[in-house]
């Protein structure tokens, strides 16, 4: 994996901290969840192909029972992705598609946390750089179509799910960020 951070090369070693010594805040993804999703998706990838044949119905079960597989594997494939996000006493880093992107509290405006409306949705962890640019420059096309993408649904480049799909390690977000961040910046729950 490549580390991405919004600092020179030569100041990176001051972000790999002991974890042990110092508290952390991470979102992961929701291993229940995925797991759920990728047998439910397997067993009727399975169903569709049990019953697919030559004729245009048949077909079209081959199709559907191809993206379900699909949907199986994507699915199997997050259970094995650790941390989404991980917050401490010197920044917060983010996992895009397989990129960790890092910064300081210093470099970071503020955090935004919106939460959970309701049992099937979603709250968010977004982080809005002062100077974005250098690294979101740094990421390849990929990750940047992430981004970009985080960009137009959040209204920030970096920001990751929490809820149903992640599961955060401290249940009180704003307080556990706003911890961490102390001064450096602030952290508010976006209404």
């Amino acid at each position: 994996m490549t580390a991405h951070t919004a600092m020179p090369r030569s100041e990176q070693h001051a972000v790999d901290i002991d974890p042990a010594t110092h508290d952390e805040f991470t979102v992961r993804a929701s291993q229940k969840v995925h797991g759920a999703l990728a047998v439910g998706a397997g067993l009727v990838a399975i169903g569709f192909a049990a019953s697919g044949s030559t004729s245009p119905t048949g077909v079209l079960r081959w199709i559907a029972a191809a993206a379900f597989g699909v949907l199986a594997v994507i699915c199997a494939r997050a259970l094995t992705v650790g941390a989404m996000l991980v917050a401490d006493e010197v920044g917060i880093r983010l996992r895009i598609r397989n990129e960790w992107i890092g910064t300081r509290w210093e470099e970071i405006e503020e955090v935004t946390v919106l939460r959970r409306r309701h049992l099937l949705d979603d709250g968010r962890i977004a982080v809005h750089l002062f100077d974005p640019g250098p690294v979101l420059g740094e990421m390849p096309a990929a990750t940047r179509k992430v981004t970009d993408a985080n960009r137009r649904l959040t209204g920030t480049s970096l920001a990751v799910p929490f809820g149903l799909t992640a599961t955060p390690s401290n249940g009180e977000v704003v307080q556990a960020l706003h911890m961490l961040a102390d001064t450096r910046c602030p952290v508010r729950e976006q209404l």
